[in-house]
């Protein structure tokens, strides 16, 4: 395994060899960048965004998923819409984990285009389906319905609205006490 301080090899350098050929390169730099931790999460985040090649956006998102850094959920909400499937499925298994944290970019995202987009609304819909949280329940389940195949897609985006504001109203309620 490559190890940054022992080989001197720098992230960026492993941030490349995700895009490598050989298997073995991509895995061994995804594990050395997982080691590195936080730091490594903003190199990580352009392969995610940028790159063509499907093995390193995959390679990436699983090291953001290892990571699990706040700041990679833009960039994750983003990749719900990644041409490869597996790509797309675990920014949402990563996501997941953020629970109420990726909320307010998830759903900012559903209000802006989640009615035309079938791949963000399955991604949403993976990653609130067992959310759970006290003052949210309703509106979650009226979101999750909304995103169900089959459902009107023009309902997403009021119902992700909904739960934004009640965001809203409560940490302003938390915030400015009486």
């Amino acid at each position: 395994m490559y190890e940054q301080k022992q080989t001197g090899i720098s992230t960026q350098s492993l941030v490349n060899l995700l895009e490598s050929e050989d298997e073995k390169a991509r895995i061994r730099a995804r594990k050395s960048l997982v080691n590195i931790g936080k730091q490594a999460v903003s190199p990580l985040l352009l392969v995610l965004e940028n790159s063509k090649i499907h093995k390193a956006r995959l390679e990436a998102a699983k090291a953001l998923n290892e990571i699990s850094d706040l700041k990679s959920i833009p960039v994750l909400v983003k990749a719900l819409e990644d041409p490869e499937s597996d790509v797309a499925w675990l920014a949402a298994k990563t996501l997941e984990k953020f629970k109420k944290a990726a909320w307010p970019v998830l759903l900012n995202t559903l209000v802006a285009h989640g009615s035309k987009s079938v791949s963000l609304q399955h991604g949403a819909h993976h990653i609130l389906r067992k959310q759970k949280l006290e003052g949210y329940n309703d509106l979650l389940d009226k979101l999750r319905t909304a995103l169900e195949t089959g459902s009107v897609p023009e309902s997403i985006s009021p119902a992700a609205y909904h739960i934004l504001e009640r965001m809203k109203k409560t940490s302003g309620k938390t915030n400015h006490p009486e």
